[in-house]
């Protein structure tokens, strides 16, 4: 493969894309902010091209020459005093990569998605987007509003033709997330800051495996399909008994009553700004994030590893790094 633009290439997902496309031979270019860390692109073979998502020239220019467009870039934040950034790196940013693509005529575009901006169940299914109505907006919540725009751009843009495959993982997991944009939840269990459980759950997968989905799309996914990457549906009680079970921590055994969680998320995002409870991390906790991962396996060719073996390497990777004692 060549000719490849990957943007959001020096976060978690983006690096582990760059690492799959590398092992295939392809050496992409990759759209960055000149002030992003690069500690992720280190040890990868890249063409470093720098420039702003939501500039329409600085997007053109990086399409320059390119046949297939990997969009991972985004930004991950609780915080309400992150809704301007949040609007501008997540519903902007994509629509205007996505506008640059259809004019120059990018042969396949591959959407890094969010199940956040699909929906979820409050009963304990797998959620069928294309069956039941989005209810996660309204609720106050800027991640949530952001993304749920960035899905609703892609689609205009497919609907004018652009060739886009939306591939939707879940909660990711593993090596490398310097940002611990996902791994602050194993983090904060391994320093026994998460007290009880509720009842509701989520995919887990890996992120070596979804950022290998997102290859495999490319290679064999369908223009206007989605992808989900689910993995692991677990109930948060599952999930916190695997983690416990590799890494000999004792798991929550309180379960908080739904009511009584939306409480403490509301007063503790005003107290903190979001940053330790708020409305997203109850929109997180509250619902059932389970989705079908049978097409990405029947047409893509995709598969996942145990769930230990993720969460044993999590750890592992927090410790050497210092994150965890």
């Amino acid at each position: 493969m060549t000719d490849i633009l990957v943007t959001g290439a020096t976060g978690f997902i983006g690096s582990h894309t760059v690492r799959f496309l590398n092992q295939r031979g392809a050496r992409p270019r990759v759209l960055i902010r000149p002030t992003s860390k690069r500690d992720n692109l280190s040890n990868l073979d890249v063409e470093i091209f720098e420039g702003d998502l939501t500039e329409p020239g600085d997007c053109h220019r990086a399409l320059d020459g390119v046949e297939q467009l990997v969009h991972i870039a985004g930004f991950v934040s609780s915080k309400p005093a992150h809704k301007g950034r949040l609007m501008a790196d997540n519903a902007v940013a994509t629509h205007t990569m996505m506008a640059a693509a259809l004019q120059q005529g990018i042969e396949r575009v591959i959407y890094l998605g969010s199940v956040t901006a699909l929906g979820a169940s409050k009963k304990p299914e797998l959620f069928d987007p294309a069956t039941t109505a989005y209810d996660l907006g309204g609720k106050g919540v800027p991640y949530f509003e952001s993304k749920r725009l960035a899905e609703q751009a892609v689609r205009k843009y497919v609907d004018q033709g652009l060739p886009v495959i939306g591939v939707y993982p879940s909660y990711c997991l593993g090596p490398g997330d310097i940002y611990l944009s996902s791994a602050t939840l194993v983090t904060e269990f391994l320093k026994g800051n998460i007290p009880f459980v509720t009842r509701a759950g989520m995919g887990f997968v890996d992120v070596r495996d979804a950022a290998e989905a997102l290859v495999l799309a490319m290679e064999k996914g369908k223009a206007g399909e989605r992808y989900f990457i689910s993995g692991h549906n677990l109930t948060y009680g599952e999930f916190f008994q695997a983690l416990a079970e590799v890494s000999g921590h004792k798991p929550p055994r309180l379960v908080m009553p739904r009511s009584l969680l939306w409480l403490l998320c509301a007063v503790g995002e005003k107290v903190t700004d979001g940053a330790v409870l708020s409305r997203a991390f109850y929109m997180a906790m509250a619902r059932y994030y389970w989705y079908d991962n049978s097409k990405a396996e029947r047409e893509l060719g995709w598969t996942y590893r145990p769930l230990a073996e993720t969460l044993r390497d999590s750890v592992h990777w927090l410790k050497a790094e210092g994150f965890v004692d």
